[in-house]
């Protein structure tokens, strides 16, 4: 499917038909989130994949009551890490096994360092909102619908899943089958959205 059909047919689905995604499409999402950019490639996110009908029913409540929590196959947790410092290390030792030249490590160090002095919650939400828009389009690639969810309790998502204070629940993404149709897409005219 052309990308730009992909952007014309994926929309916020409602309601889900309970069907399971199978893994291996699962796992080309996985894939694909992997790719999606970020700032100087921190990927600074954890994503909790959840398809225990149990567990999402206790988010249900947590989620303004929300159907596709329950009704969805996977539920994926975009969770910001703000843990910055061991996140840079870690890709900072994951990078020098590349074999990059001395002198490009030391300029990404350089950036590194100034970065961090000004990275904070929002700076890594914003890195997360980019791996949530490639979930939405990768699923659609594959014939998956989704629904970007910002309507929900971050606190108690975290201590419903036990999450480590440096990860903070940002954007959740249930995927799977509609049981419902999409409403006609209304998008504003050019001259209210670019000048």
């Amino acid at each position: 499917m052309e990308f730009k059909q992909i952007l014309k047919e994926r929309y916020a689905t409602k309601k889900f038909n309970g069907k399971k995604v199978d893994n291996d499409k699962i796992e080309q999402i996985k894939e694909m989130i992997k790719l999606s950019p970020s700032a100087i490639n921190l990927q600074p996110w954890k994503i909790k994949i959840i398809e225990d009908n149990s567990l999402k029913e206790k988010l249900y409540a947590a989620s303004i009551d929300q159907i596709q929590i329950t009704t969805c196959s996977h539920l994926l947790v975009f969770c910001a890490n703000t843990d910055f410092k061991a996140h840079a290390d870690k890709f900072m030792d994951m990078i020098s096994n590349f074999g990059v030249p001395e002198e490009n490590m030391e300029f990404l160090k350089s950036i590194l360092n100034r970065y961090l002095n000004t990275a904070d919650l929002c700076e890594a939400q914003k890195n997360v909102f980019i791996a949530a828009t490639t979930a939405l389009y990768a699923a659609k690639s594959l014939g998956i619908d989704s629904c970007p969810i910002q309507g929900f309790d971050p606190k108690a998502f975290s201590e419903i899943l036990e999450l480590p204070d440096n990860l903070v629940p940002t954007i959740i993404v249930p995927l799977g089958y509609p049981a419902d149709n999409p409403m006609p897409k209304a998008r504003f005219p050019d001259e209210d959205i670019f000048f």
